[in-house]
């Protein structure tokens, strides 16, 4: 029966990578069509507010100045250039989805790693009333590529962090399990029900409570941690239950999975 689960775990994450990388492709091909037209949207609509501010200007002394009318144009060309820059931002993190590839990688201390982001994250405004809480013993070495697992355990950290109440906590544990390097980011927040669980990696799923965010954070995290050899699994008991997601790097240099799909 475990091998029956393994085996069926192994399937499942070769389908979705499999579904990642067609998304990688779509991605890139959307976000540049779409960025150029996004810019212009944007770059004509500060444009326009600056001819309003210069016609302001120059009518500055006749009484038919429309105020309620001037107030409505800014705000509207300030929205449409805020809406056309978040659109962008969005289109780059697809192409961010899309560009992942072959990196340099080298021997990484996870252990100061996350310390360095705990450090950086609990200056933050909205997470100092939040407690974050590191468990680790003695150095943890992954062969990895820092900067994109620095972006991995940022993502999971500010993920559970969100996740939790004003009260809350999150725990990250680091610790070398085998031949790996293990890095657990638990909280007592929202949890997950069984249906988040089942589609929490895939592109464009979001569960943030706000209803902010692209769902793409994730996606991309569990691609990195794919193209590291690793893996990336995610545990809740239910809703209201608090989360636990674990990553799991190789010690030693191994190949990507898209490098192995290539070859077979």
């Amino acid at each position: 029966s475990d091998l029956d689960r393994q085996v069926r775990e192994r399937s499942r994450e070769v389908i979705q990578n499999e579904q990642l990388a067609s998304v990688g492709f779509l991605a890139a091909g959307v976000a540049h069509e779409i960025n150029n037209p996004l810019a212009t949207i944007a770059w004509s609509a500060e444009s326009l507010e600056s001819r309003v501010e210069e016609s302001v200007g120059f009518a500055s002394g006749s009484a038919n100045m429309d105020e309620e009318l001037l107030s409505a144009m800014r705000m509207n060309l300030r929205r449409i250039q805020e809406e056309a820059f978040r659109c962008k931002g969005i289109t780059e993190r697809l192409l961010d989805f899309s560009r992942l590839g072959d990196v340099q990688r080298s021997t990484t201390n996870l252990t100061q790693l996350v310390e360095e982001i705990v450090a950086m994250v609990s200056k933050v405004g909205k997470y100092r009333c939040k407690t974050m809480r590191t468990h680790r013993v003695g150095d943890v070495l992954a062969h990895v590529n820092a900067q994109e697992i620095r972006q991995v355990i940022l993502n999971l950290i500010t993920n559970a962090l969100e996740s939790v109440d004003t009260d809350g906590a999150v725990d990250i544990y680091i610790k070398q399990d085998g031949c790996n390097a293990s890095v657990a980011v638990q909280d007592n927040g929202c949890g997950m029900s069984a249906e988040v669980l089942q589609h929490l990696f895939e592109p464009f799923f979001t569960r943030r409570r706000d209803g902010t965010g692209t769902g793409l954070g994730l996606s991309i995290t569990y691609r990195i941690v794919s193209q590291h050899g690793g893996s990336l699994v995610a545990q809740s008991d239910g809703e209201g239950c608090g989360s636990r997601l674990q990553l799991l790097l190789p010690c030693k240099a191994v190949a990507s999975l898209d490098t192995e799909s290539k070859l077979n």
